[in-house]
């Protein structure tokens, strides 16, 4: 099944699979992404997102920190933008718009957050965004894992359920960002959501627990082993 990013979209289909778009998950992604700024001493007078879904982690973020006084979020698909213009106020703003393609003001922190692997051509997208900020925030999941190459039915789920088409691990993340002409200041990973939840059977008990023993013991081989994690990550 061939994947065409901007249709399924601009098209409902993602909306008609996802009409919350996600926006349980926006608190917490932006307790992390304020995280990563703060620990690193950076501040942001303006910040855009691109891709920014339901806008629930500008809105966080912007009750968060009085001191950015302009957020922006930029997504393609017309029903995304319709959830996050009612979170508007006299500093955040939605953009039913293509960000590259119609804004060339440079801010002071561009977010990514888990857009990379709905993208084509994630390596072009990169380069053009490296011109308008000096600072950006990634998150991105790392898909790729000894359990994904073992059951590939996992990575179809990806596909079909969240429109991934592609599939990194930390390495990968390294390499691509350096490739682009990125320089990483800080990076830390994220815990899937199944590692916060309560289980609801035996089977979810067992593997929560040996999920959270091998994260204690080893991170890199936890996220190697299990999948499942992300990378919150800081760049210039």
């Amino acid at each position: 099944m061939k994947h065409s990013s901007n249709d399924l979209y601009t098209g409902g289909k993602y909306f008609t699979c996802h009409p919350d778009w996600h926006e349980e998950d926006a608190a917490w992604k932006a307790d992390l992404i304020y995280q990563i700024i703060k620990r690193n001493h950076i501040s942001a007078h303006s910040m855009v997102e691109v891709g920014c879904g339901a806008g629930g982690i500008l809105r966080a973020l912007s009750l968060k920190d009085a001191n950015i006084q302009s957020l922006k979020g930029y997504d393609i698909s017309q029903q995304a933008i319709a959830l996050a213009v009612p979170k508007q106020n006299d500093r955040l703003t939605f953009h039913n718009e293509d960000y590259l393609q119609v804004s060339s003001e440079e801010v002071d922190m561009l977010l990514v957050i888990d857009v990379l692997e709905h993208v084509d051509d994630y390596y072009g997208f990169l380069r053009k965004l490296k011109t308008r900020s000096n600072r950006f925030v990634f998150h991105i999941p790392l898909d790729l894992c000894c359990r994904t190459m073992i059951k590939s039915h996992v990575l179809l789920q990806q596909r079909e359920s969240v429109g991934h088409i592609h599939y990194f691990c930390k390495e990968m993340v390294c390499w691509f960002l350096q490739d682009t002409g990125y320089q990483v200041i800080d990076w830390f990973y994220t815990k899937p959501v199944i590692d916060e939840q309560s289980p609801d059977s035996l089977k979810r008990r067992l593997q929560k627990r040996l999920r959270n023993l091998s994260f204690r013991l080893s991170k890199d081989m936890s996220a190697k082993l299990w999948g499942g994690y992300s990378m919150m990550v800081l760049a210039k």
